[in-house]
């Protein structure tokens, strides 16, 4: 039995799982773009040099190169998974689900030891506990969207699952 009925969000209200599921692969397409973009814009030189952001300790010659890239990478790869889940939930195929689950519960992982580490290598500053409060706000949304995926997950388990009854004569 899924663990969700529907699927709530600020902006978007669906009766069904499956509406809800295609609405959160879209917006895991929309925010791997603009994480990609920025991650760009970083290794051409660009500013971080605020202490919230993910490549702030990073230096623009060395390391923003190799961990820029591998994020780009990880992105993309979030976006290809973001088309099989939309393909899964089309044709009722729960695999196809799995690999968005596993790399966005990756992401919501990263986000809680990102959060982490502002409050413990910045704790002299006060607004380090903000910025940590707002990506731990954001981490619980993304929460909420696996937890509508992977209700999807459990509903197409729960009707492919094959019920047999023992007939005694």
């Amino acid at each position: 039995m899924p663990l969700l009925e529907s699927c709530w969000c600020p902006c978007i209200w669906n009766n069904d799982l499956k509406t809800g599921t295609k609405a959160i692969a879209g917006y895991t397409l929309a925010a791997s773009a603009v994480i990609i973009t920025h991650t760009s814009f970083v290794m051409s030189g660009g500013e971080s040099s605020q202490f919230y952001l993910p490549l702030f300790e990073t230096d623009v010659r060395d390391t923003t190169q190799g961990v820029g890239g591998f994020l780009i990478f990880y992105f993309l790869l979030l976006i290809c998974f973001a088309a099989l889940l939309v393909y899964g939930v089309n044709k009722c195929i729960r695999g196809y689900l799995i690999p968005w689950l596993i790399s966005f519960g990756i992401v919501i992982l990263f986000q809680l030891v990102f959060g982490l580490w502002l409050i413990g290598g910045y704790y002299i500053y006060l607004q380090s506990v903000l910025v940590a409060l707002i990506d731990w706000l954001w981490m619980s949304y993304n929460i909420y969207c696996w937890l509508v995926v992977y209700s999807e997950y459990q509903f197409l388990y729960d009707i492919q699952s094959p019920n047999i009854e023992l007939l005694y004569p």
